[in-house]
C-alpha cells in the first residue's frame, strides 16, 4: 500500500509512458549553464543558501552516464560544476545535478555543459 507522496505523475500514450518525479522542495536553482555554475536559494524567501550539496553526474559522448563531481555551495550559495583539472568536459553532452539541502529539500535538475 503506498502513500501519497509515492505517487509519480505519469502520461502513458500507446506503448509510450514518460514520468515525472515531482521532489517537495523550498529551493530555486538558477543554472549559469556559460559559466558551469549553479546558484541556490531558497525559493520562499530568496535568501542564498551556503552548504548545499550538490552531486553531477554526466552523460558522455556515446551516452555513458558517469558520476562527474559533488561540493557544496559556498557563502554566494554558488557551485562550480564543470571545472576539473582534467579534459573530461570536453566529452560531456548534458549534466543531471542533484541538489540537496536539509532544510529546503531537494531537487534534481538538467544543465548544458559550457561552450568552449
Amino acid at each position: 500500500m503506498g502513500c501519497a507522496h509515492d505517487r509519480v505523475p505519469q502520461v502513458v500514450a500507446g506503448p509510450v509512458r514518460q514520468t515525472v518525479t515531482h521532489l517537495a522542495n523550498d529551493l530555486a536553482v538558477t543554472v549559469a549553464a556559460p559559466y558551469g555554475q549553479v546558484q541556490v536559494r531558497r525559493a520562499s524567501t530568496g535568501s542564498l543558501l551556503p552548504a548545499a550539496y550538490v552531486k553531477a553526474h554526466a552523460r558522455m559522448s556515446g551516452g555513458r552516464v558517469q558520476f562527474y563531481k559533488d561540493g557544496y555551495t559556498d557563502l554566494r550559495g554558488r557551485f562550480d560544476y564543470a571545472t576539473l583539472s582534467t579534459d573530461d568536459l570536453d566529452r560531456v553532452e548534458r549534466f543531471a545535478l542533484l541538489v540537496v539541502h536539509d532544510e529546503a529539500g531537494s531537487t534534481v535538475v538538467e544543465a548544458d555543459p559550457p561552450t568552449r
